[in-house]
């Protein structure tokens, strides 16, 4: 269970930081022509972003090939989902919610579970 978790702690880690550089390199953008499109997308941190998003699925797919299907999906969109939180929250001033923290505080407990659950049956 170790190694697939540092792949799924990468897959979350690379494919975050892609979406928070895009997201940074939209900030005032309004993509209505082709001529916007190609800058940004011809833009280095932009390009970084993908590559990075690359890198997370390299990732993912070696943590499903780690272990069971059931396991990897669930924990991985769980990470996944709570450093977007934090970093939508950090960097992009995002609003929490008494509800989002109920959700986030889920998320984790469910993560818990999961792994609690592979570990019984390993």
């Amino acid at each position: 269970m170790g190694k697939t978790i540092i792949y799924v702690l990468l897959y979350a880690a690379f494919n975050v930081t892609g979406a928070a550089l895009i997201k940074w390199q939209l900030k005032g953008k309004s993509l209505e022509t082709l001529t916007e499109w190609l800058k940004l997308m011809l833009n280095l941190p932009f390009v970084m972003a993908f590559v990075l998003i690359v890198f997370s699925a390299l990732a993912f797919f070696k943590a499903l090939s780690t272990n069971s299907f059931s396991l990897i999906i669930p924990i991985a969109t769980g990470i996944n989902f709570i450093l977007t939180i934090g970093v939508g929250y950090y960097l992009f001033q995002d609003k929490l919610s008494i509800l989002s923290f109920v959700g986030f505080t889920l998320i984790i407990i469910g993560i818990i579970v999961l792994s609690l659950n592979n570990q019984a049956h390993a």
